[in-house]
């Protein structure tokens, strides 16, 4: 990895030398031919001046070829180029490369680039290859003047051999300085590449690591400049990073663990009511398995908490509302608010499940035992003020009459009075005024008494009444209250069953060394749709049977509370016709549970 980012910074910057060093060379280069071609054409044009003026006085004085080519021969010599003159016409009457007939030979010049140009400015100039000696050479011409008017043209000729040498000397030069100035580049790149590589593998290392999440990484570099800034700010950066993370996880955990430990449920919708939070208490009450992200219709699919939300949503104000559940068979009491959404997005709603359902039943057994309560104290009431009414508008003058009247009397005060025992009994019971005596006994032992109790009763309805003890052990109970389950039980059972029937109060073992209490009759038996309410409070299956009988209509219930109260649970199993068993389990150590 070291390696790989010191050769991409070294490469990188003789990347950069390489082609700094080549723009100039490419610049320099044809610039060299150039500029030596520029001062020979310069030199060129003086030593043309010069010969123009020797060989235009020679002309002016009507000089012959011999001393023109005498001329241009020794100028020549002097200036190491080719000398030629040129009359008005074109003709060559000098040239110190050629003499004799060869010179006669000559073509006419009058259309030499060169020529024009001096004519028409006063200097020429141009390059081409000479067909004469077969080489590049650079003209140049300037008008010989004699009493102010041009009497020929002398043009000077120089091949440009030497002056392409010269330049591509001077470029093998500039190419070997180009070549020497990149060598010292590339080392110092390699050099400085090093101590760059090694911060930047650091830092880029510690980068990694905090895209990957740890942001307890952090850069080990210690230098005074741009590298050691930005480490120090990448470390910066990830301590407060980290801190506001850990302070966001420690916020979350705390709304969490509140959350979790309400009862009441939580939800929280955005403004597209799609799902962002639930509470564990909403999920568990409600049955719902993980709602995040899903819109609340499809987690929830009930329309009256749609409207809750949307009534939210559309006024921005707090809504209160009862909705029933009718699958879960629950109620509850739904509150939602708005709360912010996120930057620049409209509110979402948080709304709040309180189960009422309880609440519902107490209210609905409260009013039920109201009407209840007062229904069976009207009763004996009316009969009661019935009878004194008739005792008064005349019956005590008829002894037998008025002795039937008061023992009617006295039947439905006792009614009442046993009603009114019951009533403060349940109180009792619910209010936990008296706790269960706890004691070790033989269940079998209270089943006995109980039937003994009993049997008069029952001979006198001639009901066969039996106990049977099928290895009951011996449990921790409370002997009262499980004596006074028995005989309601049993007293029922005896009371409904008809004439030459049966009932058995068995004791038998249960599991985890508990005991079963079981008590049957072969009886009418009850229907299966009253089984469910049977342990009510003034619930009755057969209403006008249980009066004549002298029922309160309570005994079933106070049975419950009395073996709730010392830990047992109490039970029916019955089929119309075949009778009814009723069933107490007795554990075998209740404290301990």
């Amino acid at each position: 990895m070291s390696f790989g980012l010191r050769s991409r910074i070294a490469v990188t910057a003789l990347a950069a030398s390489a082609a700094a060093l080549l723009a100039v060379l490419v610049i320099v280069g044809p610039a060299l031919r150039q500029r030596a071609t520029g001062r020979t054409r310069e030199t060129l044009l003086a030593e043309a001046r010069l010969m123009a003026h020797v060989a235009g006085d020679a002309l002016g004085r009507g000089a012959g070829s011999d001393e023109l080519d005498r001329i241009v021969d020794e100028a020549a010599r002097e200036v190491r180029a080719r000398v030629t003159i040129i009359g008005m016409d074109g003709r060559v009457l000098a040239d110190s490369a050629l003499s004799g007939p060869a010179l006669l030979a000559v073509e006419n010049h009058r259309d030499r680039p060169e020529v024009q140009q001096a004519l028409a400015e006063g200097a020429g100039s141009s390059i081409r290859r000479s067909s004469t000696v077969k080489e590049d050479l650079l003209y140049v011409a300037v008008p010989m003047r004699r009493g102010g008017r041009i009497v020929g043209i002398c043009r000077v000729a120089l091949s440009l051999a030497g002056v392409y040498a010269e330049a591509a000397e001077l470029r093998r030069a500039v190419i070997f300085a180009l070549v020497l100035a990149f060598l010292l580049t590339a080392a110092l790149s390699i050099l400085l590449a090093s101590p760059l590589a090694g911060p930047l593998r650091r830092i880029m290392d510690a980068a990694r690591q905090f895209a990957a999440g740890n942001l307890e990484a952090r850069i080990q570099v210690r230098r005074a400049d741009e590298l050691g800034e930005l480490a120090q700010i990448l470390n910066q950066s990830a301590a407060q990073l980290q801190e506001r993370l850990a302070e966001n996880a420690r916020e979350r955990a705390r709304t969490e663990a509140i959350l979790s430990t309400m009862d009441d449920g939580v939800l929280a919708v955005d403004h597209r009511g799609t799902v962002l939070l639930a509470n564990e208490a909403f999920r568990r009450v409600l049955g719902l398995k993980a709602p995040g992200g899903r819109h609340y219709l499809e987690a929830l699919r009930e329309r009256e908490v749609g409207a809750v939300i949307d009534e939210v949503l559309t006024t921005g104000e707090r809504r209160v509302a009862e909705v029933e559940v009718p699958r879960l068979r629950r109620a509850f009491a739904v509150t939602g608010i708005p709360f912010p959404g996120s930057e620049g997005a409209p509110p979402g709603v948080v709304l709040t499940f309180h189960d009422v359902t309880e609440r519902r039943r107490l209210d609905q057994v409260r009013r039920d035992f109201v009407a209840n309560a007062s229904h069976e104290l009207r009763t004996p009431l009316t009969s009661i003020r019935g009878f004194v009414e008739a005792l008064e508008d005349g019956a005590l003058g008829e002894p037998d009459t008025a002795t039937r009247f008061l023992g009617k009397i006295r039947t439905h005060a006792d009614r009442m009075a046993a009603l009114v025992e019951d009533l403060l009994e349940l109180s009792r019971l619910e209010s936990g005024e008296s706790p269960p005596r706890w004691e070790l006994l033989a269940p079998a032992e209270v089943a006995e008494e109980v039937v003994a109790s009993l049997s008069d009763l029952a001979a006198r309805r001639r009901i066969t009444l039996r106990c049977q003890d099928g290895g009951a052990p011996s449990v921790t109970t409370d002997a009262d209250r499980l004596r006074r389950i028995l005989v309601n039980l049993t007293d029922n059972a005896v009371k409904y069953t008809p004439e030459a029937g049966h009932v058995e109060v068995s004791c038998a073992a249960g599991d985890d060394g508990s005991a079963v209490l079981a008590v049957r009759d072969d009886g009418p038996g009850i229907a299966a749709e009253h089984l469910p309410r049977i342990f009510e409070r003034f619930y009755r299956v057969d209403k006008a049977r249980s009066r004549e009988l002298g029922g309160t209509g309570l005994g079933l219930s106070i049975v419950r509370h009395l073996a709730e109260g010392m830990g047992a649970s109490v039970a029916v199993a019955s089929e119309i016709g075949r009778g009814s068993t009723f069933t107490v389990l007795l554990p075998r150590d209740p404290q301990a549970g």
